[in-house]
């Protein structure tokens, strides 16, 4: 099974089978992760869901273009499956990628574990294409996930202001990127 990156708090590497189910129950509605994921798009009903793990289970080492892995597994110091990393084309004309990352158990966040994800993706990511800049889009009130970029370097890039309704309340949608070169210097 490959394995993109190991850190102190993280590892991330390729799904397993064991990893499908528990995927699949964390992407049930009543998760409080969906609350700050995006919350301003519709949870996954269980045919989406149920699909969503199909394609996993379907091509779980990841694409088949050449490309790095579209998702992988976000694994605590014990292997044990806690979130996932992803990328997608904002772009693809002038490949520009935009990532993300989500921890899916509450028992785990606030103790570095996306943060370190994150940075271990960025770097896994850089390392395997010759993408001059990275991403991510969140939004206003996901004051973690903005302090975790704040954290390692990743600079605020775009504010669209009230562009995000979550429960009721107009948030800006904010996007930080990096480029390799930031990226490069900062190791």
């Amino acid at each position: 099974m490959p394995v993109y990156g190991v850190g102190h708090a993280a590892r991330l590497r390729g799904w397993r089978p064991a990893d499908l189910a528990v995927f699949r129950e964390w992407l049930r509605p009543h998760h409080e992760w969906h609350d700050w994921d995006g919350p301003y798009y519709p949870v996954p009903d269980d045919a989406q869901a149920d699909a969503r793990v199909a394609a996993l289970a379907a091509a779980p080492a990841g694409a088949a273009d050449g490309m790095p892995p579209r998702t992988v597994v976000v694994a605590d110091a014990d292997d044990r499956f806690v979130g996932t990393v992803s990328w997608y084309w904002e772009s693809q004309e002038t490949s520009w990628a935009r990532m993300g990352v989500g921890v899916y158990d509450p028992a785990v966040r606030g103790r570095g574990i996306g943060r370190e994800a994150l940075a271990l993706w960025t770097t896994y990511l850089f390392q395997v294409t010759d993408w001059g800049r990275l991403d991510f889009a969140t939004w206003s009130g996901n004051l973690p996930m903005l302090g975790v970029g704040r954290s390692l370097g990743f600079v605020e890039e775009g504010r669209f202001r009230d562009a995000r309704i979550v429960r009721g309340e107009r948030y800006d949608a904010v996007v930080m990127g990096v480029l390799r070169s930031e990226w490069e210097a900062r190791a």
